[in-house]
């Protein structure tokens, strides 16, 4: 025994040093720990310590097999699972923790207490979408939402049993935006009742058993759905989708995204689901516009399989209204120039769930706004003054810019002339008064209509 703890422990060493086998990384998010630099202070304040012991916790040799050895153990031993954002339900259906904590109890916990306050969110992002659609019309650009339903919505059966969540169910954000889309007569395409109607009916998976998201072949038929709203919305003909071949085969990403994250040994025993080869219908008749996405991750399975490019001239996917998808110039909404892209775009998409509902629209509505209805002149205008204000009477937030400047190794004016332009927008109506209200506003951003007549010429010309 002594022999043989001893050899384990230098192949762990030497597996550590060297990596000289190769192991299926895990799955998931994971920060990178970097070795720390020893220094006197580093090693009186035991920051090197610490860091030395986060570094050789991420690099110990065999870690990969350790911990799909441990997670294995839990799973079949006691039905649990080592990831606290997935929970294991009835018959090894998995649901992330948001979901289920949605179904016994709103998501609204995670923003607010107050009931009040979650509605004044919410209503204020209902009226900001409604000004945002009445005010791109008039540049012929067609903007709405696009509602999918969570798997908790349309498989409840297999959520497990409740044992954390018992708070009052609160402000739910589909049921109060819903009536307030259908109160401002605002775009959105809602798949809410078209799943549930389906889902008996279907001779294709809505969702899988071990998938966070809907599944291929039913997001394919739901954008083919989205691409006939959007004909109707916009009175023009476009291309439609042609999904054939149906065929059955084994899960495959990202089907069973939230079975990779458990990084298990053996593979979910699951049966087998249906696929099929999404194509196009070849109309030459048919326009091309631009194509813009904002929102939640629901719309990766259509951007890797569908061909957008047969059906559109440019699509470009904001994952959040942060990273940039489709774009090759850019990486970051924070790189792009907004009025440009705004104007730029035929069709913009939100597109969300039933639990990031609670985040609908990630800043793009507010920012949309305030562009639309003031040039770039007014609103550096306007972060001037915050800046001052920040300044000269909030010395806390001041202090709070001097630390990011310094970590981030910033000019300070940089950093405060981002929090500024994040504070407009954040909450545009706080600092132009028309903007507040539910009546449409009557300033306009002037540059726009050069900007939108130029798009439409280059676009004309190829």
């Amino acid at each position: 025994m002594f022999v043989s703890t001893t050899l384990l422990l230098l192949l762990i060493l030497i597996q550590t040093g060297t990596g000289v086998f190769k192991l299926k990384p895990l799955n998931g998010v994971s920060n990178e720990a970097e070795i720390p630099k020893l220094t006197l202070k580093s090693y009186t304040d035991h920051s090197f310590q610490d860091g030395l012991n986060r570094y050789l916790l991420k690099h110990l040799g065999f870690r990969e097999w350790m911990i799909r050895l441990y997670n294995q153990y839990l799973w079949s031993c006691f039905h649990e699972t080592n990831n606290a954002t997935v929970m294991r339900g009835k018959g090894n259906w998995l649901f992330g923790e948001g979901r289920v904590k949605e179904h016994y109890e709103s998501l609204m916990y995670k923003y607010t207490n107050d009931t009040a306050e979650m509605k004044r969110i919410l209503e204020t992002e209902a009226l900001r979408l409604w000004k945002v659609q009445e005010l791109l019309k008039e540049y012929n650009i067609y903007i709405f939402v696009d509602i999918n339903p969570s798997k908790h919505v349309i498989f409840p059966e297999y959520l497990p049993e409740n044992r954390s969540y018992f708070r009052p169910i609160g402000v739910r954000a589909y049921d109060y935006l819903k009536k307030r889309f259908d109160d401002l007569n605002v775009n959105y395409i809602d798949f809410i009742p078209v799943f549930k109607n389906l889902k008996d009916t279907a001779d294709y998976p809505l969702f899988t058993e071990t998938g966070a998201h809907w599944s291929n072949i039913a997001s394919w038929h739901a954008f083919d759905s989205i691409i006939k709203y959007m004909e109707h919305i916009g009175n023009q003909n476009l291309v439609n989708l042609d999904i054939y071949d149906k065929h059955y085969d084994k899960t495959r990403s990202p089907d069973n995204d939230l079975e990779l994250v458990l990084n298990l040994i053996f593979p979910i025993k699951t049966p087998k689901n249906l696929y099929a080869v999404v194509g196009v219908k070849r109309d030459s008749l048919a326009a091309k516009p631009n194509f813009l996405t904002v929102g939640d991750s629901f719309f990766w399975n259509i951007l890797d399989n569908v061909p957008l490019w047969e059906i559109f001239q440019s699509n470009t996917y904001w994952f959040y209204n942060s990273t940039i998808h489709g774009d090759k110039a850019h990486t970051s909404t924070s790189e792009v120039d907004f009025e440009q892209e705004l104007m730029r775009h035929d069709y913009i998409m939100l597109i969300y769930n039933t639990v990031t509902l609670y985040e609908f629209s990630h800043k793009f509505l507010p920012r949309a706004l305030l562009h639309l209805c003031y040039d770039k002149a007014a609103i550096d205008s306007m972060a001037l003054n915050i800046i001052d204000s920040i300044s000269l009477y909030h010395p806390e937030q001041y202090r709070e810019v001097l630390h990011v400047a310094k970590e981030t190794k910033q000019n300070v004016d940089t950093v405060l002339h981002k929090k500024a332009l994040d504070m407009l927008y954040t909450e545009p109506e706080k600092y132009f008064k028309e903007l507040e209200g539910n009546k449409l506003p009557t300033h306009r951003n002037k540059d726009l209509k050069a900007i939108r007549n130029n798009c439409t010429f280059a676009l004309s010309n190829k």
